[in-house]
């Protein structure tokens, strides 16, 4: 049951997760080739957006877990999911502040006017 829970979590979600492991990837791959700032925070980022999308995938067998093992609820299993919600929250927002601080790092670099 759980890891039918999970495989569905994962095929629902798997356009994502990819995604932010090419990222992940892309952005370790520009660090060590010599990246600045502006890489570091494009690697914290995505990796903050792959937790996210991983605590997404997880939460969806954590519900069948609450709720057929322990016999919890669905009010009381709701509850608990809903302290994942934000977390998941906080770790996305966290995610997208970072990714557009670096993008904002890099554009900012190349707009200012070099000195002649």
């Amino acid at each position: 049951m759980y890891t039918g829970a999970v495989i569905g979590g994962l095929l629902s979600s798997a356009l994502s997760l990819v995604g932010w492991i090419v990222v992940v990837v892309l952005a370790t791959i520009m660090l060590r080739r010599g990246g600045g700032r502006a890489e570091c925070f494009l690697l914290a980022g995505a990796s903050l957006m792959l937790l996210q999308s991983l605590i997404t995938t997880l939460t969806v067998a954590l519900s069948t877990w609450l709720i057929v093992d322990w016999g919890m609820a669905n009010v009381e299993a709701a509850s608990v999911l809903g302290m994942f919600g934000l977390i998941r929250g906080l770790v996305g927002l966290a995610g997208i502040i970072c990714l557009v601080y670096a993008f904002w790092i890099r554009f900012k670099a190349r707009s200012t006017p070099k000195p002649t």
